[in-house]
């Protein structure tokens, strides 16, 4: 036989409970039933009777609250406006009152009194207007009364007669304000008293102005005429007030009537209902009793059967979650019910738990090898999620990134924590970033990202590796100091070698041969004089004459000159830009440069081949490209290409200061040389150069400038770039004229070269005019300036220093640029 299962006992017990709780509320229902009716058909009788009378009774009551109000205005208006609210509001309670009511009466002299009290407040409003224009009057004439009685120039009879008055014309002001009929007859008695002391004495000063106030004080428009109709109006609208009082409470009353004899017919109707509620009490109550009954017995059965195996099962899963693998429940129990299945999923569960211990050791094994191999690591290990936060870490990271090792434990971020150290990050390696710190330490940062999200950062320190590269760096530029100086002097030796031979063959060579020898030896110094450009070049101090150029017409100008100098199988392009491109550049130097790259292109096209030469725009830089299709260049070759005298060629015609004087040139204008070549496919040259800005109108900014230059050459190019911006330009050449120059006069300005006449001069002049005041600012400018000048910072942005050759764009961006720093 089919065991019943537990879901269909209970469905069947919840049945019953329902059953039982619709009979109890059919029952409940049909009892609220019956007494709704009856308190509907109470509702019906009374509390419409009730409700009029709280209608009355509150209207009664806003009468009663009203009224008074009225006697607080000042304005006839408002007066009649409130007093009309209150008529209208008397009227409405009589018009719903039945025919022969008695309250009829009692509102019709409610109406009445409040007309009457209207009146007589309008009236007191006109008499008080007068009484304050009185009152005004007074205060004017004993405020100047008592000018007159304090005035030290008035002869001592005259101010008692002055303070007489003052006194008279206090006693109508008290008057004025009194609130009652006595205290005006008071202030009256006074009046009179004091009037007939003013009698007596004659008054020999202000007759006049004792008649004044006679005049304000009697008679029938007199104060105290005045205050005697306001008050008597003041006591009149009271009267009336308690008539209107003694009517709303009558009204009130009637309310109450109403009330009380609704309020004793719901006490009767209450005591059937309750009587009728008692019955539906015990009928209900049997039905609760059977229904209580029905879920005890439910109850019994969930505790005897179902809680029991349930905590059967509980036990046992609390017994497996502790570890305990052995525990086994019976198969039989509550087979084909619900209890059965839950033995069948803890079977199951148990199951799975014993799986799982499996794969916690295999997984508890592979975690160790884990830690074990991040421990191994010499790098700095992170690895982050998503947002950046780092979700596990070796030791060895705090160590890299040099921070306490017992850092706090929360999840931060691998950002924050470089910030932390003091690292700053710069460009590095292809797939990389450097950090790098002040105190000269440095690290690579490679970050690889996982297929879920985030990724896995390694940071190796690489402090020693830097310190090497540098060392090496240095070597290689001892290397090519050593190369430069012997090529210098194996070609200068050539040089003077023909110098010298040719000056021995002169003394006894004819006329003929003599001049073949001197030219001979203007060849051999001009050869010499090419040589020192180019090494000026190479090194930065050749001097430029910098202007602003346009680089697509110098382009364009210069192309038939450079395909002139190509072969007749070489193709020359140009391709310009689609907008004007300007640069600060000394326009023959960079014709040069050009020329000097496309010959250097032209001589690696073996045969047929093509030269480009483009410029673009990217942002504030200009980048001028000489690409070719010659045979290209190896690794070796381009990380040497900028070193004077190496050259690649075989045939050892080249000088191998071609690529360096270019590299010179572009740094000495401010600009970047990069070469991009790959053998058998060409090679590219970029230049970049920074744009030239806007030029300004001459700005004559500065009064008085002061020149110290002992060159000539650079003394008339300094002097062509500041005459047209000082109003008034001193020249010298010596440090002592100078000093001297700086004693008689001040200098908005002072222009000084550092070495005069083989000296560090110029400091000593910048010294002197800064601390004597002699110059508001002092620009030092050198062809070889010092990486610190001596004075550390004292002289602040009134000291800069500027290379050779230099322009006023420069010097005006030099001061302005110390001036930000020290507001900053």
């Amino acid at each position: 036989m089919k065991r019943i299962s537990v879901r269909a006992r209970l469905l069947f017990a919840l049945a019953a409970l329902t059953l039982a709780t619709f009979l109890v509320g059919a029952i409940a229902w049909a009892a609220l039933e019956r007494t709704t009716t009856r308190v509907d058909r109470l509702h019906g009788d009374t509390l419409s009777a009730v409700d009029a009378a709280m209608t009355l009774s509150r209207r009664a009551a806003g009468i009663a609250t009203n009224a008074p109000y009225l006697l607080l205005l000042d304005s006839p208006f408002r007066i009649a406006q409130e007093g009309d609210a209150t008529v209208e509001v008397i009227d409405a309670i009589a018009a719903g009152l039945a025919d022969g009511d008695d309250l009829a009466a009692t509102l019709a002299d409610m109406r009445a009194a409040t007309l009457e009290m209207v009146a007589h407040l309008q009236a007191r409003a006109g008499y008080r207007d007068q009484t304050l224009r009185t009152n005004a009057a007074l205060a004017r004439a004993e405020r100047r009364y008592a000018q007159l009685a304090a005035s030290t120039d008035t002869p001592l009879s005259e101010r008692q007669d002055w303070f007489t008055l003052q006194r008279v014309a206090d006693v109508l002001l008290g008057a004025g304000r009194a609130e009652n009929l006595i205290g005006v007859g008071e202030f009256q008695r006074a009046y009179h008293g004091l009037r007939r002391v003013a009698n007596g004495d004659g008054l020999r000063d202000g007759q006049g102005d004792l008649a004044q106030l006679v005049a304000l004080a009697e008679g029938r428009e007199g104060l105290f005429e005045l205050r005697r109709l306001e008050l008597m109006h003041q006591i009149g609208a009271q009267g009336a007030l308690v008539r209107v009082r003694r009517g709303a409470a009558a009204v009130i009353a009637h309310a109450e009537a109403v009330t009380a004899e609704a309020q004793a017919a719901i006490a009767a109707e209450r005591i059937d209902t309750i009587s009728a509620i008692a019955l539906q009490k015990s009928t209900i109550l049997i039905a609760v009793l059977a229904s209580a009954a029905l879920a005890l017995t439910a109850a019994l059965y969930v505790s005897g059967y179902v809680t029991g195996n349930l905590r059967a099962v509980s036990d046992a899963m609390m017994r497996l979650a502790a570890g305990d693998r052995s525990l086994r429940l019976p198969r039989g129990e509550g087979a084909g019910d619900e209890i059965g299945k839950l033995f069948h999923a803890f079977r199951t569960f148990r199951a799975n738990a014993i799986r799982l211990d499996r794969s916690n050791r295999r997984l508890a094994d592979r975690n160790a090898l884990f830690e074990s191999m991040m421990s191994s690591i010499t790098d700095g290990v992170a690895i982050l999620s998503d947002n950046g936060a780092i979700v596990a870490r070796n030791e060895r990271l705090s160590e890299v990134l040099r921070l306490d090792p017992t850092d706090d434990g929360r999840r931060v971020g691998l950002d924050e924590l470089v910030a932390r150290g003091g690292w700053e990050e710069m460009p590095g390696p292809a797939g990389s970033r450097m950090l790098a710190t002040a105190d000269g330490h440095y690290a690579l940062r490679r970050e690889s990202p996982l297929p879920g999200g985030g990724a896995v950062v390694l940071i190796a320190d690489i402090t020693e590796q830097r310190q090497i590269d540098d060392r090496m760096q240095q070597i290689r530029r001892i290397e090519a100091l050593g190369k430069v100086t012997g090529e210098v002097a194996h070609d200068f030796g050539n040089i003077l070698s023909t110098i010298n031979g040719s000056l021995h063959l002169m003394e006894t060579a004819p006329p003929e041969t003599q001049r073949e020898l001197v030219g001979s030896i203007a060849n051999a110094a001009e050869i010499g004089t090419s040589l020192v450009q180019r090494l000026l070049a190479f090194a930065r101090r050749q001097k430029l004459v910098p202007e602003v150029v346009e680089l697509n017409a110098l382009i364009d100008g210069m192309a038939d000159l450079v395909a002139m100098a190509l072969r007749d199988e070489i193709t020359l392009e140009t391709r310009g830009a689609p907008e004007p491109i300007e640069v600060r550049v000394d326009p023959g130097q960079l014709e040069s440069a050009l020329l000097n790259l496309c010959l250097n292109s032209a001589q690696a096209i073996d045969g047929a081949g093509s030269i480009t030469i483009s410029l673009a725009a990217d942002g504030d830089r200009a980048v001028i490209e000489v690409s070719d299709t010659g045979c290209g260049m190896s690794a070796e070759t381009v990380e040497h290409a900028m070193e004077p005298f190496y050259t690649a060629r075989a045939d050892g015609t080249g000088t191998g200061l071609g690529f360096a004087m270019v590299y010179g040139f572009i740094s000495q204008s401010g600009g970047e040389v990069g070469i991009h070549s790959t053998l058998g496919e060409g090679t590219t040259v970029r230049m970049i150069l920074p744009r030239a800005k806007p030029v300004e109108a001459p700005n004559t900014g500065w009064k008085r400038v002061l020149l110290v230059e002992d060159d000539p050459e650079d003394l008339a190019a300094a002097r062509a770039l500041l005459r047209d911006h000082a109003a008034e330009l001193i020249e010298e050449t010596t440090a002592e004229e100078a000093l001297a120059r700086l004693e008689d006069q001040p200098f908005d300005l002072v222009v000084s070269d550092l070495s005069l006449g083989g000296i560090p001069d110029g400091w000593r002049i910048a010294s002197v005019a800064l601390s004597t005041g002699a110059a508001r600012a002092v620009a030092i400018v050198s062809g070889r300036l010092p990486a610190h000048t001596p004075f550390d910072g004292q002289y602040g942005s009134a000291l800069v220093t500027l290379a050779k050759p230099f322009d006023i764009a420069a010097l005006r961006a030099a001061l302005e640029r110390e001036d930000r720093d020290d507001q900053a």
